[in-house]
């Protein structure tokens, strides 16, 4: 009599039922923080950010006898180039400071032009009286308009 055929043998899980679960939840945990973080890094859902119009001029202005060549290129329109030559020729001058705006027409590469749009940015004090090299300026607020006072009625 021949024997029944063997049943393959079913190979045990490396792995056990419960530790599967266990790693199927840590994953998901995984994958809902790092979607978390995208959400946050993206803003998503957030609120939009209110536009704040430009104010109508500087909102600082700078010593032109006191500003190193750093400071000065902050002023839109003077480059590294321009600041580098108002500062040689401000220690190049009598007293190591100009005396106008205009003075800064001897730098080359100022014009006219130039200059009245960097007038806005611009003061001249005295080097020697420990003025600061950028002074903030307060912005004017914008002027509403004016608002009829009310008549009286006649009974």
């Amino acid at each position: 009599m021949s024997e029944p055929a063997a049943q393959p043998r079913p190979r045990p899980s490396l792995i056990a039922r419960g530790e599967q679960a266990l790693l199927l939840l840590l994953a998901l945990a995984v994958v809902a923080g790092v979607a978390y973080r995208a959400a946050r890094y993206y803003r998503l859902g957030a609120e939009p950010l209110e536009v704040v119009p430009p104010s109508d001029g500087p909102t600082y202005r700078i010593n032109v006898n006191t500003a190193d060549w750093v400071t000065l290129a902050l002023v839109p329109g003077l480059g590294e180039a321009l600041s580098k030559g108002i500062v040689a020729a401000r220690n190049a001058r009598p007293g190591g400071r100009f005396v106008s705006l205009d003075d800064l027409k001897a730098v080359s590469g100022i014009s006219d032009k130039l200059l009245a749009k960097l007038e806005p940015y611009l003061v001249l004090a005295p080097s020697d009286t420990g003025a600061e090299p950028v002074q903030m300026v307060e912005p004017s607020p914008p002027s509403d308009p004016p608002v009829p006072a009310p008549t009286p009625s006649s009974p």
